[in-house]
C-alpha cells in the first residue's frame, strides 16, 4: 500500500510539474522538492524516489536530529547539501527558515508523531505468558501492549502545529503546492 501512494505522489507530483503555467520557470531544471520528516519511514521512501529521479526533481530532506540526517545521508548516498536539519514543532515557529531551503516550489510533508512501546507494559506482558498459556489462551495478548510518546512529540504538537507550522514555511518560501501524506488511523476500521 505504501508503495502504491509513493507512486501516486509522484504521478500526481508529475502532473502538476507537466501543467504548471508558471512562465518564469526552465521546464528543463529539476523541481526543487522539500520533503519534511525525510527520516522516517515514508518520508524515506518518497525522498529516495525522488533522488532516484535526478533529471526531474531536486529534493531536499528536512530531519528533526543531526544524527538523523547523517543516517539518512549514508542510506541514500546523497551529499550533506541534500539535509536541513530542522524540528518542525520548535525550530520553524524562531521565525526566520532554515538555510538551504530558497527555491524550492513543492513541500511534501511525511512527519508525524512516532510512538514507542512502554517497557513497563512490555515486561506485564511477558510476566503474563506462563499464566495466559496455563488458562489455555494465548501466550500474549498485543492488546495490552501500551504506547507513549516522547517529551515534546506528542501528536497535538507534531500532526497539528508542526504541520501548521509547516505550511506557515511554505507560504513563507513562496511554495505553490504542498502535498500532506499522512495514514494515522489507516488500520482503523472505523476511521
Amino acid at each position: 500500500m505504501r508503495g502504491l501512494t509513493i507512486i501516486f505522489l509522484l504521478g500526481l507530483m508529475e502532473a502538476t510539474v507537466a501543467f504548471s503555467s508558471r512562465s518564469n520557470v526552465n521546464p528543463q531544471a529539476p523541481t526543487k522538492v522539500l520533503v519534511t520528516g525525510a527520516a522516517g519511514r515514508t518520508g524515506k521512501l518518497v525522498f529516495e524516489k525522488l533522488l532516484i529521479q535526478h533529471n526531474r526533481f531536486d529534493p531536499i530532506a528536512l530531519v528533526r536530529s543531526e544524527g538523523s540526517g547523517r543516517k539518512l545521508v549514508r542510506d541514500m548516498h546523497c551529499g550533506l547539501e541534500r539535509v536541513v536539519v530542522c524540528d518542525v514543532v520548535n525550530d520553524l515557529s524562531a521565525g526566520s527558515p532554515p538555510e538551504g531551503l530558497e527555491g524550492a516550489d513543492t513541500m511534501i510533508i511525511c512527519t508525524s508523531a512516532v510512538p514507542v512501546l512502554s517497557k513497563k507494559s512490555l515486561v506485564r506482558t511477558i510476566c503474563l505468558a506462563p499464566f495466559n498459556l496455563i488458562r489455555g489462551e494465548k501466550a500474549f495478548n498485543f492488546r495490552s501492549f501500551r504506547f507513549k510518546f516522547k517529551k515534546g512529540q506528542y501528536p497535538e504538537m507534531v500532526d497539528y502545529e508542526g504541520q501548521v507550522a509547516q505550511i506557515d514555511l511554505a507560504k513563507k518560501l513562496g511554495m505553490k503546492k504542498v502535498v500532506i501524506v499522512s495514514s494515522m488511523g489507516g488500520t482503523d476500521p472505523d476511521n
